[in-house]
């Protein structure tokens, strides 16, 4: 069963306090990256996900990840968030 939403509110303004702390150091030590992240999200948000640019970029992306130096990065970094943010990964 969840808990009330008045006995979460602490544990989500700390939660949310966090990411936001990591958000702002992350944009201080590497503006360029998250920069990046900005507009990917404007641009989903705009409604640019179901376009054929969209479609090419997936085809890139894809492609990339089967270098195994960029996905082993990739790993590296999600794990780097996963432990600034405090979560547990279940499996």
């Amino acid at each position: 069963m969840s808990q009330p939403a008045k006995e979460r509110q602490p544990e989500d303004r700390r939660l949310f306090r966090s990411i936001w702390r990591l958000l702002a150091r992350r944009v201080r030590e590497q503006p360029y990256p998250m920069l990046s992240l900005a507009m990917t999200a404007g641009y989903v948000a705009g409604g640019g996900l179901f376009s054929s640019f969209t479609r090419l970029l997936a085809r890139a992306s894809f492609g990339a990840l089967l270098v195994p130096g960029f996905r082993e990065r990739l790993r590296r970094i999600a794990g780097e968030l996963r432990e600034d943010v405090g979560v547990t990964s279940a499996a």
